[in-house]
């Protein structure tokens, strides 16, 4: 699990949002991604409440206008493009009205159905979030963009193995959606993502770094006629991102390069709860123009469920799942092979006034060539927000610990697997993940004014089994674990500080420093220190 209390691990402000379908928080994400405060989503949220942001009725102001020539480009070819679903359940006045926020993870969970009156449109970008079908009531688009600038620079990247940067590099992220609502039954959507690298050493890491320009979701939903703000059951076919939880197992990979899934997924609501089943495969990401295709060498099935009705008064919120994940070649330090492995567990958001508790337990089984699988982890965070204090501090302490393999001779694997994680597991560098792992990681977060927050981190990273290797935070091996006996691995300072500019624009400034340990530097070649800075700019309508 992320090193905070939730999937936001490394977002030091909060955003609220009014969701499709707000009664669950399926996610508190994440992320990985990295702008939102965890503890302020999830510290005063009754069951059911919508979270919003206010805004004034006033006249339409003029907002920042970052990089709008790129945002327009991705507009004007997202124009032709899908469908979506209406939900016109809830009429809203002026006097009450409660603005949606754009999301930082998933945009097809954003619901702009309010904004068919233009009374209640106050932004520029407003136009594009409802525009009404001719001689099609209920019928509505909805138009969305993101882009994010990305400078980063390291200093000894992998601890000093391979190609160095001395100049750092620059990131560019476009994404482009349209939501067509047909109705209240049926809607379409559709999103373009675009990721491109300058300047790198050694050019774009695999899979996170670029991707030209390709389809990150197309789906169709359909769900039966419903009186209900939320309907009972809802169907979703095509290429669509899955983000559950802390982003531990299932995330969106909030990297310059996303992770989406091709598959079907049905959402069930039964009386207090939100159960999905699903199949995937994940999309393969290539570089190229639209050369993303389904991964057939991995197949992804499970169901999840949330539920926060009828639970002790200290539990706020239940996760439970169950998810399989066969994949035809899998690499660990043991060896290679087939991969089928059944992932049983819980996350339990928790917690009493200003106290907060997260934990997530997980067990695992199956094969792996001729050998059994059977693994664990668990991880918890304690917090304390102290909302009187000035800059309303929130400390943090996290713990967490996942198998490693006992004995590589031995055909049977003891190592835990993330299958699908956030990309930025621990900390904000590309370092070590979550596999044959033990961490104890200490946070603060300060609000020192309305828009500006800083979060500085402490981790501590050992070895769970001297016989299993250190690997990345989607589980590549990175050094076998033979050559040393060495338990501790490293440790890692990292800060970021984050500027809300306004609904649309997010600054944010990162630095990290990695202080190779005695593993690290007993393997080979030896572990360097690593240091870190970045700055990203993110443009939002």
């Amino acid at each position: 699990m992320s090193a905070t209390t939730s999937r936001l691990t490394h977002r030091p402000l909060s955003l609220s949002v009014c969701k499709r379908d707000s009664g669950l928080r399926k996610s508190s994400h994440s992320a990985t991604n990295n702008e939102t405060n965890p503890r302020a989503l999830n510290a005063h949220n009754k069951d059911g409440e919508i979270r919003c942001e206010k805004v004034r009725r006033s006249a339409a102001t003029s907002e920042s206008q970052t990089s709008v020539l790129s945002l327009l480009l991705v507009v004007a070819l997202l124009l032709p493009a899908s469908f979506g679903q209406a939900n016109n359940s809830y009429q809203a006045t002026a006097g009450e009205f409660r603005r949606p926020v754009y999301l930082p993870l998933d945009r097809s969970e954003e619901d702009w159905s309010l904004l068919k009156d233009p009374e209640l449109r106050t932004d520029p970008w407003d136009q594009l979030k409802y525009i009404a079908l001719p001689n099609a009531p209920g019928w509505y688009l909805t138009l969305a963009g993101e882009e994010r600038s990305f400078y980063e620079h390291y200093r000894n990247y992998n601890w000093g193995v391979g190609p160095q940067d001395g100049n750092g590099y620059y990131l560019n992220r476009f994404l482009g959606s349209a939501d067509f609502h047909l109705g209240s039954s049926t809607r379409f959507f559709f999103e373009l993502k675009s990721g491109l690298e300058f300047g790198r050493t050694g050019g774009p890491r695999p899979v996170q770094d670029e991707d030209r320009l390709d389809i990150n979701q197309l789906f169709i939903e359909f769900h039966p006629p419903s009186h209900r703000d939320r309907p009972l059951a809802s169907l979703k076919i095509g290429r669509q991102d899955l983000q559950y939880g802390e982003g531990t197992l299932l995330d969106v990979r909030d990297l310059n390069v996303r992770q989406s899934f091709d598959g079907i997924k049905l959402i069930l609501r039964p009386k207090g709860w939100q159960v999905d089943l699903f199949a995937m495969r994940p999309s393969l990401s290539n570089p190229g123009l639209f050369d993303d295709y389904p991964d057939h060498t991995q197949t992804l099935w499970g169901v999840y469920g949330i539920t926060s009705k009828h639970l002790p008064r200290f539990i706020r919120q239940l996760d439970a799942y169950y998810l399989e994940l066969d994949r035809k070649f899998a690499r660990f330090a043991q060896g290679s092979g087939r991969d089928q492995r059944h992932t049983v567990g819980s996350l339990i958001h928790g917690g009493k006034g200003n106290f907060s508790y997260v934990g997530e337990g997980d067990l695992q089984f199956g094969k792996f060539g001729r050998g059994n699988i059977l693994v664990w982890k668990y991880d918890q965070t304690l917090s304390y927000s102290f909302s009187h204090l000035k800059f309303r501090p929130v400390p943090s302490l996290l713990f967490a610990i996942s198998s490693g393999d006992k004995n590589p001779a031995n055909p049977d694997l003891q190592t835990f697997y993330p299958l699908f994680p956030k990309g930025l597991y621990y900390g904000v560098i590309d370092d070590s993940g979550s596999l044959n792992a033990i961490v104890l990681h200490e946070e603060i977060a300060l609000q020192i004014s309305k828009k500006v927050s800083i979060a500085p981190d402490n981790f501590f990273f050992w070895r769970q089994r001297t016989t299993d290797g250190l690997y990345s935070h989607p589980g590549v091996l990175l050094r076998s674990g033979l050559a040393s006996q060495k338990k501790y691995v490293g440790a890692l300072q990292d800060i970021a500080i984050t500027w809300t500019v306004d609904h649309h624009t997010t600054v944010q400034l990162l630095g990290a420093y990695y202080e190779a340990g005695a593993f690290l530097r007993a393997t080979s070649p030896p572990g360097r220190n690593t240091a870190y800075v970045s700055g990203k700019v993110i443009y939002r309508f």
